[in-house]
């Protein structure tokens, strides 16, 4: 039975609906009451939605709007964001190695630049080949120093290996913030390199000497050495130059892009290009490499063709300081050299700041301002120049303070002087 009578009680419209059914499993039929929805403004569509409701209780589906309805509904929707959540937990990373490609993506949803991102990652590949399988919610120190003892083992420099913990304990901090673990991480320790530590620039004696042994290896060594040790550029901006950035005429080499470990062809790391003197010997050796090609080819070609790789760049420098009797080092030992040479031979700071590329002149000087071992003897000479070149002055010894010789103990008295 279904009676439907219209509310007044209401500031809309409504119609109130009593239902006399027999609910599934019952004995005895109940008496429901429920105010229509307010899509429904006449009463023969509340009398059909009543019936409806009617059929609902008898096959043992309770309406939202009972009381027992209610709080199955609320049961219901307390298991369906309970099930999401237990969905939403197995889909977050558990392991280093799936950690590690989320902090990455943050870091570029953050604006993090490509170079910078890819740095990351290869910093971070240590700690994966060590302890990828471990869970990130419990890594820390433990993790942390079976990293370092593998990279000690492999023959890492402390630096190097000091840097990956850096980057590890970032991700580590990270990954709190973004709830992949429910507590703050612990500072992860750094080594101590008790071996004497090797200078990250070369003096001019040693760089001219990397010169004259490059040149017996052939000219594209020679290129290689001039243009880092002459331009200061980043292998990336090294490996993306192209013929149409060389100006023989003007003697200027324009940076204008850079290429990643990766292969990914971008702008400077700064963003912004620009253009940098050559020397007349840069220039010279440049000759042969320019005329005659198509200004789109790259200027340093891999053995394959094709642009010359970070791992060509460092064999062939370390062919050179092979011939020299130096350990191997890349080619940001010739921009740390170039931009010290260029500060001792006195150019001022913000010259060599655009010259490394530099958007903040406090890199410039906290990077880049080397000790190549001799700025203490250079200091010196400087002082002695200085003090050489300076006029005596005259002066009067009459006007020199008299003090009365100090005479027993307690302090001297001082001389009062009379007009």
């Amino acid at each position: 039975m279904i009676k439907v009578r219209q509310r007044t009680d209401t500031k809309e419209p409504a119609w109130q609906v009593d239902i006399k059914a027999m609910p599934l499993g019952a004995l005895k039929a109940k008496r429901y009451r429920y105010t229509a929805p307010r899509s429904i403004t006449s009463k023969s569509a509340a009398l059909r939605w009543g019936e409806q409701v009617r059929r609902e209780i008898e096959a043992g589906r309770l309406p939202p709007q009972s009381r027992d309805g209610k709080t199955k509904a609320v049961e219901e929707k307390v298991e369906r964001e309970a099930a999401v959540q237990q969905a939403q937990e197995e889909k977050r990373p558990t392991t280093i190695r799936e950690a590690v490609e989320t902090y990455l993506a943050d870091c570029a949803g953050r604006g993090n630049a490509a170079s910078t991102i890819e740095a990351k990652r290869l910093k971070l590949e240590h700690v994966v080949a060590i302890v990828g399988d471990e869970p990130v919610a419990a890594s820390g120190e433990a993790e942390a120093s079976r990293v370092r003892a593998a990279m000690r083992a492999k023959g890492y420099a402390a630096t190097t290996i000091n840097q990956a913990m850096n980057v590890f304990g970032m991700m580590l901090k990270r990954c709190h913030a973004l709830r992949l673990r429910t507590t703050p991480p612990e500072e992860l320790e750094k080594i101590r390199d008790r071996q004497q530590p090797i200078p990250k620039a070369y003096d001019d004696a040693t760089f001219e000497a990397l010169v004259a042994a490059a040149t017996e290896l052939g000219p594209e060594y020679t290129a290689l050495y001039l243009v880092g040790g002459e331009t200061a550029l980043r292998v990336g901006e090294l490996i993306g130059l192209e013929i149409r950035d060389v100006d023989l005429e003007h003697r200027t080499l324009r940076v204008e892009r850079s290429v990643s470990p990766a292969g990914e062809v971008t702008p400077p790391k700064s963003g912004e290009t620009r253009t940098l003197s050559m020397t007349e010997r840069l220039t010279a050796v440049l000759v042969p490499f320019v005329e005659g090609r198509m200004k789109g080819a790259p200027l340093f070609e891999g053995r394959d063709g094709g642009r010359i790789s970070r791992s060509g760049v460092r064999h062939r420098l370390g062919r050179v300081q092979a011939m020299v009797g130096l350990p191997t080092k890349g080619a940001h030992a010739l921009r740390h050299s170039a931009a010290t040479s260029a500060l001792a031979g006195g150019a001022d700071l913000v010259s060599v700041q655009k010259l490394l590329g530099h958007q903040h002149l406090a890199t410039t000087v906290a990077a880049y301002l080397h000790d190549t071992g001799d700025a203490q003897g250079r200091a010196v000479t400087a002082l002695q120049k200085a003090r050489a070149s300076a006029a005596p002055v005259v002066t009067d010894p009459s006007r020199a303070p008299r003090t009365r010789p100090h005479v027993g103990k307690g302090r001297p008295k001082k001389r009062r002087d009379h007009k």
